[in-house]
C-alpha cells in the first residue's frame, strides 16, 4: 500500500536538500550555488541558509561561502575527512611556505602521535624522508604540542603516563611534569614551540586551526633552522603562520579570537 504523503513537510524536505548539495567535492557552496543545486530561488535559499546558520548545521565564513556545520555530526554525518581538509588547507600552505621559504606541515592528532596530512617541502631539516601520512611522537614536534594542548586535561594527562619519553637530542623534554608546564604554555599562548627537541638543527612552530564550535581540529607548523629562533626571520614567520592559522579556521567557521586553545580536541571529525 503506497505511503499517504499528507504529512509530508515540503519546507523540511527542501531544507534538507540544501545540506544533501554539499559533498566532498563540494565542500563549500555560495548562495548562487545552492540555488542552482537545488533549484530553489535565491530569496528562498537565503531564508533556509540564516536559519540553518542559527541553528549550527552551516557555518558561513567572511567570504560568504556556507560550509556543513558542527551540528551535522549529531545526525551522524561525517561531514570534512581528513582529505577535504588537506585540500581544502592544501593550497594556502604551499603558497605561504613558498614565499617564507619553510617547509611546512597541516597535521592531525592520532593517539599519541601527529600524522602529516599535507606537506609541502621547501627545505630539508631531518636525515629521514617524512611525507603526508608520516606520523612522529606528537611531543617531538611544534604541531603535535598544539594539539595535545587542546585535549582536556584527564585525556592529556592519561596520555602522557603512555608516552615513551626517551632522549632524541640533549633538548628532547623526558620529565613527564616538565612536558606537562611545557604544553600548558602552549595552551595559554596558542603556540606550540620545539626547540631542538628532534634535532639539534631544526627550530619549529605550530598554530592551531579551529572550527566553528570552536574546536582544534588541526595544526600547521613550520621548520626552520635552529639559529633562525628569536631573530628577524623568526618574527616574521610567527607572524605569518599566526596569519595563516586565523585565516585558515576562518574558512572552517571560525570567528573569533585568534589563537584560541579551547580544551577538548575535536573527536568526532576535522571540522
Amino acid at each position: 500500500m503506497p505511503r499517504k504523503q499528507t504529512h509530508f513537510i515540503q519546507a523540511l524536505a527542501r531544507g534538507l536538500s540544501i545540506l544533501q548539495a554539499f559533498s566532498s567535492d563540494r565542500p563549500s557552496l555560495t548562495l548562487s550555488q545552492i540555488a542552482d543545486l537545488t533549484g530553489m530561488n535565491r530569496t528562498a535559499v537565503q531564508r533556509f541558509t540564516d536559519t540553518l546558520v542559527e541553528l549550527g548545521f552551516l557555518v558561513r565564513n567572511r567570504h560568504k561561502e556556507f560550509f556543513l556545520g558542527p551540528q551535522v555530526l549529531s545526525l551522524g554525518y561525517a561531514y570534512l575527512g581528513s582529505s577535504q581538509l588537506r585540500r581544502l588547507a592544501g593550497t594556502y600552505i604551499n603558497q605561504a611556505a613558498e614565499r617564507l621559504g619553510c617547509t611546512m606541515n597541516l597535521a592531525i592528532l592520532d593517539d599519541l602521535e601527529v600524522i602529516f596530512v599535507h606537506r609541502h617541502e621547501v627545505r630539508r631539516y631531518l636525515k629521514f624522508d617524512l611525507q603526508p601520512g608520516s606520523k612522529l611522537p606528537a611531543q617531538l614536534t611544534a604541531s603535535g604540542k598544539v594539539l595535545l594542548a587542546a585535549l582536556d586535561d584527564g585525556d592529556l594527562r592519561q596520555r602522557l603516563e603512555r608516552m615513551d619519553l626517551h632522549a632524541v637530542t640533549a633538548k628532547t623534554i623526558v620529565d613527564r611534569e616538565a612536558l606537562w608546564r611545557d604544553l600548558m604554555r602552549c595552551r595559554e599562548s596558542g603556540l606550540g614551540i620545539c626547540d631542538r627537541e628532534l634535532s639539534l638543527d631544526l627550530y619549529s612552530l605550530g598554530v592551531p586551526l579551529l572550527n566553528a564550535v570552536p574546536q582544534v581540529v588541526a595544526a600547521v607548523n613550520l621548520f626552520m633552522p635552529a639559529g633562525d629562533a628569536g631573530g628577524p626571520l623568526w618574527v616574521e614567520r610567527r607572524a605569518a603562520l599566526l596569519a595563516l592559522g586565523r585565516e585558515l579556521s576562518g574558512l572552517f567557521g571560525y570567528q573569533g579570537r585568534y589563537p584560541l586553545m579551547p580544551t577538548g580536541l575535536s573527536q568526532g571529525g576535522l571540522l
